[in-house]
């Protein structure tokens, strides 16, 4: 019988590697589709696993008064995503991965400045650490390219997804939060999509498949790892997904980063790695200080 931590590493181990496999497959569909409409084939097929979920509980399980923020989340989640295949699909695969990894520094910036959460310390200076690996990434000394400044607003929106669900969160149970997600994020892209649409071929639509079950195993597996394991042990395995990237990137795509995206890489890497390791220790000590029940008490 595996330990609950060797299982959350394997179910980290798939859900990086499906996802990673996800945005790759994204970049070979966007060589013949438009980014916009391979970005509703994303979201659309994620509601279509949710509709089981739907059917069995019925209609009534998404009644809510939050109407508005649950869109502001579609929003910023949807745009967030097109920002992504956008530049997955024009930039180095690897790069492009590292850039979406800067979420916790924006997270960290945003929930800050509009949740009035405290900021210590150490988190600042990892915070500030992660920029300058995010700049030497970017290279500006050589020419922003365009695809990189979309891919750090991508992060920024993600960012701004992640502080509204956090506020869903305290009225809001997780699955309705993730359904009106999918659905408002389908309405906002549908009307670009069709505006640019071009039906995919049969072996497009073999592909588009594949783009929903890489996607929603991924999210799947990646629940179940942290269901399974510590944060701590499990969180610093998604970074992976950059290695992972890497190879696909050479092996499929023939790409290589340079040495300054490489640098940059680790540098965004072990700050983030360190955000979430201290936030996971932190949670942790928390929960441990808390007194036990006394007599009598129900637990």
């Amino acid at each position: 019988m595996l330990s609950p931590n060797v299982r959350g590493v394997l179910w980290m181990l798939a859900a990086v590697t499906a996802l990673t496999a996800m945005f790759a497959v994204a970049k070979h569909l966007i060589r013949d589709l438009p980014v916009m409409e391979v970005s509703l084939f994303r979201m659309a097929a994620a509601l279509v696993f949710y509709l089981p979920w739907l059917m069995r509980h019925g209609i009534g399980i998404m009644r809510t008064e939050r109407i508005g923020t649950h869109f502001m989340r579609g929003f910023f989640g949807a745009t967030s995503l097109f920002c992504m295949m956008y530049a997955v699909a024009n930039l180095i695969l690897a790069n492009a991965t590292v850039l979406g990894f800067t979420i916790p520094l924006w997270t960290i910036v945003l929930a800050a400045l509009f949740m009035g959460e405290r900021v210590r310390l150490r988190r600042t200076v990892a915070t500030v650490v992660g920029f300058i690996g995010m700049v030497v990434v970017v290279q500006p000394q050589a020419g922003v390219a365009p695809a990189a400044l979309v891919a750090l607003g991508g992060a920024v929106l993600a960012s701004a997804a992640i502080t509204t669900m956090k506020e869903l969160t305290r009225t809001e149970p997780a699955d309705r939060i993730v359904v009106y997600f999918l659905v408002f994020g389908a309405v906002i892209l549908a009307g670009p999509a069709i505006y640019v649409w071009q039906t995919p071929s049969a072996e497009q639509w073999g592909w588009v498949a594949l783009l929903g079950l890489f996607g929603s195993s991924g999210q799947t597996f990646l629940t179940r790892a942290y269901a399974n394991g510590e944060m701590t042990i499990v969180a610093p395995l998604d970074f992976l997904r950059v290695i992972i990237a890497g190879f696909i990137g050479f092996f499929i795509f023939d790409e290589l980063p340079d040495a300054w995206a490489f640098a940059g890489t680790f540098v965004v890497i072990s700050s983030c790695a360190y955000i979430v390791w201290r936030e996971a220790m932190l949670r942790r000590d928390a929960e441990t200080s808390q007194p036990l029940p006394g007599p009598g008490a129900t637990v």
